[in-house]
């Protein structure tokens, strides 16, 4: 492949450079900021929108305090972050992104080779459908056509009017089907070479990304517009996708020193984060503490016992003859000391330890063989795109199980501070597998709706370190995924008005008209999204 000449070093905004220290380390070896975007390299500016991916430090806290609850995959037993914490971070990195991707779009729209940054172009235009999907799925609406430019020293463009989210699903399906259509190992296209930090310019898995990134998208708004997502995901289905073993995400093992350190800051203050009875009742047979219930490996991988060693979910939906829970599971110097000091009065199940205490080998994942494999299993089961198929779905749900449960296993083994229910090899067994699948409530069958249920459950579970992508799928299907039916209207009470994060301060402080016109001067985070029923 045709290379580009730069020294190996990359040039970051310095805004952008500020925003990441700390949580992005392993990038900075090819990150030495310059004055402006425009005069860093192409490659350079690559790898700066990577490292723009990472978990903010107010999404990290969010997601811990409030999204957890909200999709049920675990519960807060007391106070903790406001949810307002990640509105600002989040948009603020996600618009930087956008202005070094508009300098590059700029750039090689103009070079007279152009064609030959068909690779780039695909890679970038995938990478931001994916930071562009996420952020909308967070505020609904929000400047995307005529945002990033900026960066160009476009003043007609400084404040940009807010884009409808279906406008915005649709541009980044059409920019998804071009990355598929464009990629390509001709000898001629540029290569970003030691920049290229994500996928290490493997372009087969490029292809599945960008195809499977078009499918997620397409699934998750055809009830909205049928007749836009429907043809994208019959073409997605006929081209490569992501199967076991191609997860895709930010890997501290391919990127050398890489360390997510607001991810440990996240849960060492104010995380007052347990095992809910939710989560608990799909992994579990019945209550037994000894947790000889357990049929999901993942339970292990997920969460932990209580200072006594035992397995106990906290009721999803507490009342007032709830268990009292306290000490501190997540007391990163006493935990790192001795493993076994959660605390007087931790009774309850703690997320897992390690997902605090590892910076540098459990990964920040962004779209996973397992998503991929139960999204084909509800096109399939439902017909979207395709004939409805039940047998081909029942397969794909299969698959879809057996690769989230593998991926956890080998990220489990590999770990190197991981000892406690360390599993005995990087591939789950077929006798855990065959449990798990066996399990009646795991076991796929019963009608066409019951199936997808179970579906959505399994998608749910696969996510849990995507809270943000279980969210998405609660309201997109208006309710569907597990939810505890007991107490309801505590969950009413505190988590269902909660619909999208509410856009920030410097929204309605720079670009004011624009924000009043679609706010109407009123910001809730109660307003649906409009993937929302």
């Amino acid at each position: 492949m045709k290379r580009l000449s730069n020294k190996l070093y990359i040039a970051l905004v310095a805004a952008a450079v500020a925003l990441q220290v700390g949580c992005t380390k392993g990038f900075e070896d090819l990150n030495t900021p310059k004055d402006k975007a425009s005069s860093a390299s192409t490659p350079e500016l690559f790898n700066a929108i990577i490292s723009s991916l990472p978990q903010t430090a107010g999404e990290q806290s969010v997601i811990n305090s409030w999204i957890y609850p909200i999709t049920q995959q675990a519960i807060v037993v007391s106070g903790a972050y406001p949810y307002d914490n990640a509105k600002n971070s989040v948009w603020e990195t996600y618009y930087l992104a956008l202005g070094n991707y508009r300098v590059l779009e700029d750039r090689i729209s103009k070079d007279p080779a152009k064609d030959t940054y068909n690779n780039v172009m695909a890679m970038l235009k995938t990478v931001m459908a994916y930071h562009t999907l996420k952020t909308t799925n967070y505020y609904g609406n929000m400047p995307y056509k005529d945002a990033g430019f900026a960066t160009l020293s476009d003043a007609t463009r400084y404040k940009a009017p807010y884009d409808k989210q279906e406008d915005i699903y649709s541009a980044v399906l059409n920019d998804l089907k071009w990355a598929v259509d464009n990629l390509s190992t001709n000898a001629t296209q540029v290569s970003l070479g030691a920049y290229e930090t994500l996928l290490k310019n493997d372009i087969a898995l490029w292809v599945k990304f960008a195809n499977s990134l078009r499918l997620q998208a397409a699934i998750t708004v055809y009830d909205k517009s049928p007749a836009i997502a429907g043809p994208q995901i019959t073409e997605a289905l006929g081209k490569p996708l992501l199967v076991e073993g191609e997860d895709i995400g930010l890997w501290p093992s391919q990127i050398p020193n890489l360390r997510f350190e607001w991810r440990q800051w996240s849960f060492s203050a104010n995380c007052y984060l347990r095992m809910g009875s939710t989560m608990w009742n799909l992994m579990s047979a019945n209550n037994n503490t000894d947790g000889s219930g357990i049929f999901d490996p993942r339970c292990k991988y997920f969460f932990e016992t209580n200072v006594a060693n035992q397995w106990a979910a906290y009721p999803q939906n507490p009342t007032t003859a709830t268990p009292s829970e306290g000490g501190a599971p997540y007391n990163l110097e006493k935990r790192t000391a001795a493993w076994s000091d959660k605390g007087v009065g931790n009774t309850i199940s703690n997320v897992n330890f390690y997902f605090e205490k590892d910076m540098t080998s459990i990964p920040e994942l962004m779209l996973t063989a397992s998503q991929v494999h139960l999204l084909k299993a509800e096109a399939y089961n439902r017909g979207l795109g395709v004939p409805a198929n039940a047998a081909t779905a029942k397969t794909e749900y299969e698959a879809g199980i057996r690769a989230s449960v593998n991926m956890w296993t080998k990220v489990a083994f590999t770990t190197p501070d991981w000892t406690v229910n360390k599993p005995a090899s990087a591939t789950a067994s077929n006798t855990e597998i065959n449990t798990l699948l066996a399990a009646p409530a795991v076991n796929y069958s019963g009608t066409p709706a019951t199936a997808l249920d179970q579906i959505y459950a399994q998608y749910w579970v696969s996510t849990f370190r995507q809270p943000w992508d279980a969210w998405t799928l609660l309201r997109r299907t208006g309710g569907k995924t597990p939810m505890s039916a007991s107490n309801t209207q505590y969950y009413t009470t505190n988590y269902s008005i909660y619909n999208r994060f509410v856009y920030p301060d410097n929204e309605f402080s720079y670009n004011f008209d624009n924000w009043k016109l679609e706010t109407g001067s009123t910001d809730l985070p109660s307003k649906k999204i409009w993937l929302q029923p």
